[in-house]
């Protein structure tokens, strides 16, 4: 670890530096550094190469991450930057705060008042369910064909059976899972899908619900339990700031990616958003792999400028953009960490 380094936990509403009063990652004071009406509450402490850190000490951080932005939450409202974000020094927090100022600013309006709900799913007795699937006709019929053949064609009909039953645990989870959701997603602002994680679970589903919603959401899951009568078991954990929903990832762009993609597109050391467009749009007519059926080359050529206007375009979100080497040097953004597609009710 070396460096004066700031570790990211997130952004809230406040106006003022603030000591928040406990420890954050390396056990650095965790504090708030205002920009206008909003701040960004960091930690102090040596650069920290993630990365390349072992598994362990990375949960412990984790840990320490979730914990210090949940103790934020119980006095401000926190958008979650992605764990991990670090920078040197705080003329780049400042550097952030102020490129950052709208989409920091969007965010914690939309998110005033919200909070995340996760609920699991999972099935109370796995060996009841596979119990009860294995009475069902298909699978008795080749069970029984399976005691009537020689050895070396059972391990086929084994095979079959383990398919149908496969197939019919899918069936049942998404059967339920269907039916959960649709209780549970008339309190919700959105709910995004997380994976399920082996086949005992049913879903596993974060949920965006106003504050005054809680009580009313929480009522229906345990409607949900009543209901099936103990054979499935329903899991929330939160309230939590809104991580499936809005948190942040800082950009940096690279001198040499950023030269080489408007070198790709033919523009000059400034480009408007409508000229590196308009450079797109020609290059990707005259290029096209349609007018070079079979060519490989083309079709390189081709991605290489659809990469080249993909950079671009997400570095240039001005009117007008420099990719001098010290302007794209001092560049950053922040923008909403990719997640699968959230859902409205």
């Amino acid at each position: 670890m070396t460096g004066d380094g700031r570790f990211i936990y997130g952004f809230i509403s406040a106006n003022e530096q603030k000591n928040l009063g406990y420890a954050g990652i390396g056990g650095g004071e965790v504090h708030t550094l205002p920009y206008q009406d909003i701040a960004v509450v960091v930690g102090d402490t040596p650069i920290i190469p993630f990365d390349s850190l072992p598994k362990e000490t990375l949960l412990r951080n984790l840990a320490v991450y979730q914990s210090v932005i949940e103790k934020v939450m119980e006095t401000y409202h926190i958008i979650p930057m992605k764990f991990g974000t670090m920078v040197q020094g705080e003329e780049e927090l400042e550097r952030i705060l102020e490129k950052g100022y709208g989409q920091i600013n969007t965010n914690l309006k939309k998110m005033e008042n919200k909070i995340e709900l996760d609920v699991a799913a999972l099935w109370s007795d796995m060996g009841t369910v596979l119990k009860e699937i294995g009475e069902e006709e298909k699978i008795k019929t080749l069970k029984k064909e399976a005691a009537s053949k020689p050895p070396d064609q059972i391990i086929e009909i084994k095979i079959n059976v383990g398919k149908l039953v496969k197939e019919s645990l899918d069936k049942k989870r998404e059967e339920c899972a269907s039916e959960i959701l649709g209780i549970l997603k008339k309190e919700a602002e959105k709910y995004r899908p997380h994976d399920v994680m082996d086949d005992s679970m049913i879903m596993n589903v974060a949920f965006l619900i106003n504050k005054d919603r809680e009580e009313g959401f929480e009522s229906n899951v345990k409607q949900l339990d009543e209901q099936y009568k103990g054979r499935i078991n329903f899991r929330i954990v939160g309230p939590l700031p809104p991580y499936s929903f809005t948190t942040l990832e800082m950009k940096k762009a690279e001198f040499g990616e950023v030269n080489e993609a408007r070198r790709v597109l033919g523009l000059s050391e400034e480009a408007t958003i409508f000229e590196i467009k308009e450079a797109y749009r020609e290059l990707s007519k005259k290029f096209h792999p349609d007018k070079y059926p079979g060519d490989q080359e083309a079709q390189k050529r081709f991605e290489k400028i659809t990469k080249a206007y993909q950079i671009l375009a997400d570095y240039c979100q001005e009117d007008r953009c420099s990719f001098r080497e010290a302007d794209v040097g001092g560049w950053v953004a922040l923008r909403p960490l990719p997640q699968p597609g959230a859902f409205s009710p």
